[in-house]
């Protein structure tokens, strides 16, 4: 899909009818009416609120395949992947392509809830029905949906156009806008997360929505970006810092005891700040597919020899979160990473007609990466005198057995540059397959380990290019995107 198929004006009404079956997944239908914005809307609140629910639609289609080979699959935790997706191997081997479909898919869905965002903030400042506090609150979660799918875009591919309003026209030139500098993306994000965190509820209206802490909490995350690598505004370090603990004490929020109970859940735990949530019995998580080793699963995503080694004696992440010779019927397996895969279906031999039915919440934003942020950005600050008690939080709840000291022992007595270390692998063991582990490799400068760890298994060497990925070719053929310098 290219850009202007995105941004067409006529496609916004008719997401409309696609929003109004919900998120629940009858989403394939095609809209076969035309429904005019001024018809829709007569409904009063009720039609602006579902048209907002709409937007989260195509979140879930930015979790499958196409984000674990851009996030997950492409960084110096992963071991081998299967031959099962044609595409997979050349990612692996940092031989991937423009035409490809995680180059693609990431952009054009990331657009695509831009578009529906965009739209509807548009119809809101006209929405006379509502009261101000409606629109406000209303604006607020579309901004921050908004403010989400741009920071993944900017990390992914470096400077992106940006549209904030609905196209005016319907021409060919309307469509083509330049790309921005990552700065000027920043601030739009940053602006669109400051008024959503002033503007939102402090509880969700329902689960699965966004509210004031998970604008807080994503603008934690995006001023740690903005203070690594490439803008390196190292003062955002306090602003990090600022978010991420007031998360902490805002008492929302308490670490689940047992990492193991964090996940394989239908519905949100006491450490969930945003999950993607899918409807118990039909499901929709694509997840298993991509990291479990039987017979027929075309994974991805397994855990590298070097990563299964490195984690502390009795770690629950590990004696947990990384199966090793799993029982199946078809024999012993692979080593894979547990958090996405139901070993019920495993150990009945079902295969990849399971998959789909998936019903497993994926973690969008939880508190243990609020400690985790803390920890760093109080690091970098100050050192890590009081950084520890961050860190060492989430080691404890690591521990297999609590009461055992050398079980995921406290940390103590590192240099600022030895806790920077340690809080970037706490990440690895603690965040694996929750998409920030490329991001993590990105903002800190250290890429290169790709190329230590996978060696002469890389068809071309780790670069400077791959701080970004390719703009998608149909972009550069119908858009006029410049392709990301390096790579030409």
């Amino acid at each position: 899909m290219i850009m202007k198929n995105i941004f067409t004006k006529s496609l916004y009404v008719l997401s409309l009818v696609t929003m109004m079956s919900g998120c629940n997944g009858a989403l394939e239908e095609e809209p076969r009416t035309f429904v005019s914005p001024d018809a829709y809307f007569n409904g009063g609140f009720d039609s602006y609120d579902l048209a907002v629910v709409g937007v989260y639609r195509t979140i879930r289609n930015t979790l499958g395949h196409g984000a674990w080979l851009t996030r997950e699959s492409f960084s110096d935790i992963i071991g081998p992947v299967s031959g099962g997706y044609e595409q997979g191997t050349p990612v692996y081997q940092n031989n991937h392509q423009p035409f490809f479909y995680n180059v693609r898919d990431q952009w054009t869905n990331h657009y695509t809830i831009i578009k529906d965002a965009n739209f509807i903030i548009s119809q809101l400042g006209k929405a006379n029905v509502l009261t101000d506090q409606q629109k406000i609150s209303l604006s607020g979660e579309a901004r921050l949906l908004r403010a989400y799918a741009y920071f993944q875009l900017v990390q992914l591919y470096g400077d992106v156009p940006v549209r904030t309003e609905p196209l005016p026209d319907y021409s060919d030139e309307s469509l083509k806008i330049p790309r921005s500098p990552q700065a000027e993306v920043y601030k739009l994000i940053v602006d669109d997360l400051q008024f959503a965190e002033s503007g939102l509820p402090e509880n969700s209206v329902t689960i699965g929505r966004v509210n004031k802490w998970v604008a807080t909490s994503l603008l934690a995350k995006v001023y740690l970006t903005m203070a690594g690598e490439p803008l390196k505004q190292t003062e955002l370090y306090a602003k990090a810092k600022e978010k991420a603990v007031a998360v902490i004490n805002s008492g929302k929020y308490n670490l689940v005891l047992d990492y193991a109970q964090v996940f394989h859940n239908t519905s949100y735990t006491t450490e969930s700040i945003w999950e993607q949530t899918y409807q118990v019995g039909v499901g929709g998580n694509p997840l298993m597919q991509n990291s479990a080793t039987a017979p027929g699963y075309n994974y991805i995503v397994t855990p590298a020899t070097w990563f299964i080694n490195s984690f502390p004696e009795g770690d629950r992440r590990k004696e947990w979160g990384i199966e090793q010779n799993f029982a199946a019927p078809s024999g012993a397996l692979a080593p894979f990473f547990n958090k996405f895969v139901n070993q019920i279906w495993l150990k009945e031999g079902r295969t990849t007609d399971y998959v789909g039915r998936l019903d497993f919440t994926v973690p969008l934003l939880r508190l243990a990466e609020m400690y985790l942020v803390a920890a760093e950005a109080e690091n970098e600050l100050n050192g890590p005198v009081a950084a520890y008690q961050y860190i060492n939080a989430i080691r404890k709840r690591a521990r297999i057995n609590p009461a055992q000291a050398t079980h995921v022992p406290d940390l103590s007595g590192l240099t600022k540059e030895a806790f920077r270390n340690a809080v970037l692998m706490e990440r690895k063991w603690e965040l694996h397959l929750e998409g920030s582990t490329w991001y993590d490799l990105k903002r800190t400068g250290t890429l290169n380990r790709i190329q230590t760890i996978r060696g002469n298994t890389l068809v071309n060497p780790i670069g400077d290019y791959n701080k970004t990925w390719y703009i998608p070719d149909i972009e550069i053929q119908n858009n006029n995107i410049q392709q990301n310098p390096l790579y030409k």
